[in-house]
């Protein structure tokens, strides 16, 4: 038997630590009584979302957070687990599959007695409840939606990395974790691209529909050169009204 095992055997202290909010896996938990007693709270932390041993998901809201001690051995472990309200798996929970959505309806209470879980266990989410309150299939139903965790972010650049002095750095690195081998991308031929991209498209292959479209390009052709414009002739003819003088005389005589 290791000596962990041999540890919580023992059993833990009668004398634990409670907490009103407990970061874990990325996720800043608030017990439903700390979450009512914020004033004009921006964020509700209280949901909780676990799988069970049972394969059934388990939605609810966070009650009590537990520190419990082992130490009754020459060793000491401290174990965090959650006290949770939990909802009905079965007659309070509905899925649509088709567009991943999920329902709760908060009203229920899970039979079991088992309302604890180890904190790692536990991921975030919130329930919306429906505007629509007429319906009789949406009353009392509310959405889930999974929270992301924080510290989940991009696969930074080169840049980044040389942007960040690690002395002074008090963020979290980033490691990756899958090795996906090396590769080479092949060359390509523009040729083959201009031929692509010239020969999409869809293949009409009905008379009647080619009749039409050709009918149609015959009513819509613009011809590549335009017909002359021909311009009008302007006959000018003097005007005594408008003329000075001298021109009349020279009109006068002309005429």
């Amino acid at each position: 038997m290791s000596d962990e095992l041999k540890c919580v055997s023992q059993g833990c202290n009668r004398d634990v630590t409670k907490y009103e909010k407990y970061d874990v896996n990325g996720f800043r938990f608030h017990t439903v009584t700390h979450q009512n007693g914020r004033a004009n709270p921006k964020t509700v932390n209280t949901g909780v979302f676990t799988r069970g041993a049972d394969d059934f998901d388990y939605y609810g809201r966070l009650e009590s957070v537990y520190e419990l001690t082992f130490n009754q051995t020459n060793i000491q472990l401290n174990l965090v687990v959650f006290k949770c309200h939990w909802f009905d798996p079965r007659g309070g929970q509905r899925t649509d599959k088709k567009i991943g959505l999920v329902e709760v309806m908060p009203s229920t209470t899970y039979s079991g007695a088992d309302v604890f879980i180890v904190a790692h266990q536990a991921k975030q989410v919130y329930y919306l409840p429906y505007p629509c309150k007429t319906k009789a299939n949406l009353r009392g139903w509310e959405v889930v939606f999974q929270v992301s965790p924080h510290g989940n972010l991009p696969t930074p650049s080169e840049d980044d990395y040389n942007n960040i002095d690690p002395v002074t750095y008090e963020g979290i690195f980033y490691q990756e974790q899958e090795d996906f081998g090396d590769f080479e991308l092949e060359p390509v031929d523009l040729e083959d691209l201009r031929d692509d991209v010239e020969t999409r498209g869809v293949n009409v292959v009905d008379e009647r529909e080619i009749s039409m479209l050709d009918k149609f390009h015959e009513e819509n052709e613009v011809p590549d050169e335009l017909p002359p414009v021909e311009e009008p002739q302007i006959y000018y003819s003097r005007d005594s009204d408008t003329d000075n003088e001298n021109e009349n005389e020279e009109s006068d005589d002309e005429w």
